[in-house]
C-alpha cells in the first residue's frame, strides 16, 4: 500500500493509520491471520521521498516467499 504521509506506529500521525488496520481485519475475516503488509509510506512528502519509499517497497514485495 501507499500513504502519502507517514502512519507508522511510531509516528505522531499513527492515530489517523486506518488502511492497515481495516485490511488487517478484513484478510483476518477470512482467515488469512498474519498477512505481511508492504507500504510506501510518505510518497507526498517529494520526489526524492517517493521515489525512496517506492523502491524500498518493491524491494520488500521482490524478498517475498510464496507460503
Amino acid at each position: 500500500m501507499s500513504r502519502g504521509g507517514f502512519y507508522g506506529a511510531d509516528t505522531p500521525m499513527a492515530v489517523g493509520e486506518h488502511l492497515e488496520s481495516y485490511l488487517r481485519f478484513v484478510f483476518g475475516f477470512i482467515g488469512i491471520t498474519d498477512p505481511e503488509i508492504i507500504s510506501a509510506d510518505g510518497i507526498q512528502v517529494g520526489p526524492e521521498h517517493r521515489e525512496k519509499a517506492v523502491a524500498s517497497a518493491l524491494s520488500a514485495a521482490a524478498g517475498l516467499r510464496a507460503a
